[in-house]
């Protein structure tokens, strides 16, 4: 009898180290498991409170992502003050993100030749602290992808819908870091891209405006720290504004020059989502507005202009009012 529980005790272990996509199973079974595996720690893979099992249900088990909300050391940066997310506050923000970020790149996968899109690309840790990270130059980073398998948020306590730029600056991050991502994946448009402001990219593009920027064929100023941030950032405030916010930014432009460059990064950068990606970005930008317009619960026919760090104005029934 002895012997038996010990052979039983040993052919249990195996079943507890499959991975995450069978965390919640009770024994063994030929789930699928494919795609890339997330190495979960057990105080994770037990995590059965509130918190845990939306992740479990609306991560980890569909994208097979871990998302990292209690306090790590190792994870963070020592030299930044930081503090982790109110746990109250993680399930709200995780459902938000998973609404304006997640859900449109399902939607507009689905039907091309990669619908498990998101599953292969989306990084497999979401790092979530609840500050902003302030940096040693004065700016302030909101998000941060690593290498394609980490992307790290922060100031998740302090996001909220009543600060409107705040909200849709959140927006904002997540597709720029996710558009990291892809463009890391592919970098087939550098070439053309690269030549078009090779003279403007700067360390020091903190000391330009948006609109200053705009005028030297920049969508933000910092898009001019370097050629990869100016290609998501092209590609993340097309994204945050409706079209017609999106062709007010580059119309009302003085500099014809400037106009014409960033009409061309627009167009290098809808081809290469399309071409690479098989993702139409007029109907992806409607996609994802229409999603930001329902987290915020705008009027009917409402449409806010972005320019990269606020809202500068809305377009009320086609006409343009500025703040």
């Amino acid at each position: 009898m002895q012997k038996n529980k010990i052979n039983k005790l040993f052919w249990m272990i195996p079943c507890l180290m499959l991975g995450v996509s069978s965390v919640f199973m009770a024994s063994c079974d030929d789930d699928d498991i494919s795609g890339s595996v997330v190495d979960m720690p057990a105080t994770d893979m037990w995590d059965t409170t509130a918190i845990g099992k939306y992740i479990y249900e609306n991560y980890t088990l569909p994208y097979n992502i871990r998302v990292i909300y209690r306090w790590e050391d190792n994870r963070q940066d020592m030299g930044k003050y930081l503090v982790p997310p109110k746990e109250e506050k993680v399930v709200p923000f995780l459902s938000m993100l998973k609404r304006v970020w997640m859900d449109p790149y399902v939607e507009i996968t689905s039907t091309t030749s990669q619908p498990d899109f998101l599953r292969t690309y989306v990084p497999k840790e979401i790092l979530v602290t609840g500050s902003k990270a302030i940096n040693s130059d004065g700016s302030v980073t909101l998000g941060f992808a690593e290498s394609g398998r980490q992307i790290q948020l922060y100031d998740v306590n302090n996001l909220s819908i009543e600060n409107v730029d705040d909200f849709v600056m959140f927006f904002h991050t997540m597709h720029h870091e996710f558009a990291h991502i892809l463009q890391q994946t592919n970098k087939d448009y550098d070439t053309e891209y690269r030549v078009l402001s090779k003279s403007g990219y700067t360390s020091s593009w903190m000391n330009t405006t948006n609109d200053a920027a705009r005028e030297e064929g920049f969508i933000t100023a910092y898009a001019k720290s370097s050629v990869d941030e100016d290609f998501v950032e092209m590609l993340s405030i097309m994204l945050v504004n409706s079209p017609q916010a999106w062709n007010y930014l580059i119309d009302r432009i003085q500099n014809p020059v400037a106009r014409d460059i960033l009409r061309e990064k627009e167009r290098i950068m809808t081809e290469w989502m399309r071409d690479v990606w098989e993702i139409d970005m007029s109907d992806f930008q409607q996609l994802v507005y229409t999603a930001i317009e329902k987290e915020m619960n705008l009027p009917e026919g409402v449409d806010l202009i972005h320019d990269g760090n606020f809202i500068i104005g809305e377009i009320i029934n086609g006409e343009i009012v500025l703040k």
